[in-house]
């Protein structure tokens, strides 16, 4: 019997077990509250909530069968922006779940798959959709990530694990090849949705208030905004009253004091996420132009940062040498006094020295990067070969994964390719050179939106950004599109960067250790500097 089957058994069987015996303990005592059972309840659910993460297994590969009629699935691909949901069966790990919502995910990354030749997406995958009561072993909602502007297959996945190192509250991530009606599709990141399962892991209570950061979240305080960049996901505060407060506290920090901000914020939970982000060059995050890509959970008007989407992470967003950036204003080509929630904070003593203290328990973590980088790569090795969908060829995978003395940029052109091995299992689409990405669609190249009142006021997004990108066409799964126009893709732009993950995890862990010892200035953001400058400085 499959371990987690044998595991969902179990728990199940023991599960009854309890609850007979605290049905019959509550009536034996003559109880009459009715809470006191709701509340023996709560506590057993709690002890079985998270019996998934043995789903997660540390460096493991898991099997994730997904089986759609073919009238969904070719819906779905020809309409990947709609993100509607369709009915699906799955299997992860032989464990099946029926009647689940599948739909495509993401954003920026989302739109340029669409404008691509490529099909593959990224998937949310909701166990509850249709069936609120049922979970995969308390899971509720997880998405595959189609590992989008990395090369290595593994910027994501470290990140967490970084993130996970200093204690942070962080979604569970494991390997995954994931098969459409029986077909291997490609190999994927699982990684655990911020959701009511993910609340209950690591909160305890998921009656609290969720907010996802959606592009412009910066949390500066404008007078009687509704913040409508931070949707509420869930929770029942509508009115965004704890929100607002804790906005409007932060903002009001008397310069380098705390004010009343630990009334109203974990501020460990925020110096953490500064400290991987700043160490890792995580720049599609708050710390970057886009101000997106966290939640924030309340209970009782308190909030934690909790952070989200790691595939841009370790100089995988932006351009030009980010190993050079201060670590006491980690953001990239902008005023730090537009981001309140680093601004505020590093300016008050205390906060920084202990800011400071996770950027060294993450340097001593990254002591063995390029070894972690190297045992990982050994082992997802093969399934990027098999990877009939990758992005990327496999020589730009062992390029981006490798030290390389020379530190030589790599060709990172939109890989398109369908290779096929002897023995591979691959989809039935016809082989050969796809059309590379417009140069145009190139995340890089979408035009800056000025910092300023998040709910307006700023100029109109291209087309292209706000809704389904034209010309998409119906039709079978590949075919009747247009043609995309041919363009070099390069290193700096949204399909990848021109430097392995381990050249730059040593470049930036020896700049912010000469930092750390004050040989070099940790203000002043030299991300603005030129090239020639930059030399001058190390």
């Amino acid at each position: 019997m499959n371990k987690l089957n044998m595991l969902k058994t179990i728990t199940a069987v023991g599960l009854s077990g309890i609850l007979l015996f605290v049905s019959i303990t509550v009536f034996e005592t003559h109880a009459t509250d009715l809470s006191t059972l709701t509340q023996l309840l709560f506590a057993t659910e709690l002890e079985t909530a998270a019996d998934y993460e043995a789903i997660f297994n540390k460096d493991g590969i898991v099997d994730i069968h997904v089986e759609i009629t073919e009238e969904d699935w070719a819906s779905i691909l020809a309409e990947p922006m709609a993100e509607e949901y369709k009915t699906a069966k799955v299997t992860v790990d032989g464990i099946t779940s029926e009647n689940i919502g599948f739909r495509t995910k993401g954003n920026s990354s989302l739109k340029s798959v669409a404008r691509s030749d490529s099909e593959r997406y990224s998937f949310k995958i909701n166990i509850n959709k249709y069936i609120k009561t049922q979970t995969l072993l308390g899971l509720d909602e997880f998405v595959v990530n189609n590992n989008f502007s990395d090369p290595s297959y593994l910027r994501e996945y470290l990140s967490y694990e970084a993130l996970r190192e200093l204690g942070a509250d962080v979604p569970l991530t494991t390997f995954a090849n994931v098969y459409i009606n029986g077909e291997l599709y490609g190999f994927y990141l699982m990684v655990e949705s911020i959701e009511d399962s993910f609340l209950m892991r690591n909160f305890g209570d998921d009656r609290g208030s969720l907010y996802k950061a959606d592009q412009g979240s910066n949390l500066k305080y404008v007078e009687g905004s509704d913040y409508d960049t931070l949707e509420l996901k869930s929770g029942s505060d509508k009115s965004k009253t704890d929100l607002k407060n804790f906005i409007k506290i932060l903002n009001d920090m008397p310069e380098g004091e705390k004010g009343e901000i630990e009334n109203v914020l974990d501020v460990d939970s925020a110096l953490r996420y500064f400290a991987v982000n700043t160490v890792l060059g995580n720049y599609d995050s708050y710390h970057g132009n886009k101000s997106h890509n966290y939640y924030l959970y309340g209970q009782d008007g308190k909030f934690t940062v909790l952070p989200w989407d790691y595939n841009m992470s370790i100089a995988g967003f932006g351009e030009g040498d980010l190993t050079t950036i201060p670590i006491d204003e980690p953001v990239m080509r902008e005023d730090i006094k537009n981001f309140p929630l680093i601004n505020n904070l590093l300016a008050v003593k205390e906060y920084k020295e202990r800011y400071h203290k996770y950027i060294e328990e993450l340097l001593d973590y990254l002591e063995d990067f390029e070894d972690r980088v190297t045992k990982l790569g050994d082992k997802i090795r093969p399934y990027v070969e098999a990877d009939p969908t990758k992005f990327y060829t496999l020589e730009q995978f062992e390029a981006s994964i490798a030290y390389s003395e020379t530190n030589e940029a790599i060709p990172m052109p939109f890989q398109n390719t369908r290779t096929q091995s002897e023995g591979e299992m691959q989809r039935q689409m016809p082989q050969g050179e796809r059309p590379e990405m417009p140069q145009e669609f190139m995340y890089e190249n979408v035009p800056e939106r000025p910092q300023g009142d998040q709910n307006g006021d700023r100029p109109e997004r291209p087309e292209f950004m706000d809704g389904n990108p034209p010309e998409m066409q119906q039709g079978d799964m590949r075919g009747d599109r247009p043609e995309r126009p041919q363009g070099d893709m390069g290193g700096g732009g949204m399909m990848g960067t021109s430097t392995s993950i381990v050249n730059f995890i040593k470049a930036r862990v020896e700049n912010i250790k000469q930092q750390l010892a004050g040989e070099l200035p940790t203000t002043g953001n030299t991300s603005m500097v030129n090239i020639d400058e930059r030399s001058k400085i190390n």
